[in-house]
């Protein structure tokens, strides 16, 4: 018996992981893990069941035209009452999970093992968990929530490891003058500091690399990128071109250089772009906001992924200009922040 690991993605961002048989239909194998999924008929006629597969291969059983059309069918929509799994898929739903799901989402203890302020506003946490839990499993690209020691208070934020990493999570937080984990990071945090991690959340995560890509972040909206970034490398998926746009207020908020200029040698065809908001003295990149290094030239005729990360306006600017551009709206993939 051939399995498979399936992925649902949830309205709320919550995500399940579960093995898949390729002879049950999608409905059974997660009924089977407990995953209640909507549904109607189960003889693929009413749509009650439908989602999007954003990755993976798969094939339907028959199905009228009625509850998938061919235009549907050409956009990945599944029915999963009539699907088979043949690979590792990811399913998006349009509806929050607590439909399906009657468990709380999963939550880790785990301590601080490193807090170092790697530019003028933003600080490295590296958290470790209790090993004897099983490791988060997440797509590059989601979020967890974090608690704030000494406070009942918790913040969202993104990984920025790899995904096969489950020995320790590192995020990148924009510390504040006033605010929950700005003021733990910057006056109390030590390592050992035991955290609660959340999760994994997000409906902003890697799909497969079949097309070139381009990344806009700004200021620590390069925390998931990073996370995509090592994911690719590690998976050998070098195929296609990626160009990085990188922001900031400042040239001393901006952070990963090392890193960025690593890639290129890990074998990644990346090409990045960096500017800041406010020119200084010895600052030799763009000036302006990083959306304005969107251009026709570097989306490969509308053929290309692009993700978007960082605050509100920038991420409403950027798409949009490419809404604009006529870009296809299922090739745009965003998450908005807003640091506390």
């Amino acid at each position: 018996m051939t399995t498979h690991a399936v992925t649902f993605v949830f309205e709320d961002g919550r995500i399940v992981k579960f093995d898949a048989s390729e002879d049950d239909n999608l409905y059974f194998a997660a009924l089977k893990n407990k995953v209640r999924i909507l549904t109607d008929c189960l003889e693929g006629a009413c749509a009650t069941c439908k989602g999007v597969c954003t990755s993976g291969t798969y094939e339907l059983d028959e199905y009228t035209e009625e509850a998938l059309t061919q235009e549907e069918f050409d956009r990945r929509e599944v029915l999963t009452c009539q699907m088979h799994v043949k690979s590792a898929c990811v399913i998006e739903f349009p509806y929050e999970s607590r439909v399906a799901l009657k468990s709380k989402p999963d939550s880790r203890v785990a301590r601080v093992a490193e807090v170092e302020m790697i530019s003028s506003t933003v600080a490295k946490l590296v958290v470790e968990p209790d090993g004897a839990a099983p490791p988060i499993s997440f797509i590059p690209g989601q979020y967890v929530h974090l608690s704030v020691p000494g406070t009942s208070e918790q913040r969202s934020y993104s990984f920025a490891n790899a995904a096969f990493e489950s020995d320790k999570y590192t995020y990148y937080i924009k510390v504040l003058e006033q605010g929950a984990m700005s003021d733990y990071l910057s006056q109390r945090a030590q390592p050992g500091d035991e955290m609660t991690v959340t999760g994994p959340f997000g409906r902003f995560y890697l799909r497969p690399a079949v097309r070139p890509i381009v990344m806009v972040a700004g200021g620590t909206g390069l925390a998931p990128m990073l996370s995509m970034l090592d994911t690719l490398v590690a998976n050998d998926e070098t195929d296609h071109p990626i160009h990085l746009l990188y922001g900031a207020n400042t040239a001393d908020e901006l952070f990963a250089f090392d890193q960025l200029a690593a890639y290129a040698e890990q074998g990644l065809d990346i090409t990045t772009e960096l500017c800041v908001v406010e020119q200084s003295e010895g600052w030799e990149g763009g000036t302006g906001h990083v959306t304005g290094l969107l251009r026709t030239e570097i989306l490969n005729a509308g053929d290309c992924e692009i993700y978007l990360c960082g605050p509100p306006p920038m991420i409403d600017a950027a798409e949009s200009w490419l809404t604009g551009q006529g870009h296809d709206p299922l090739l745009i993939h965003a998450e908005k922040f807003v640091p506390s």
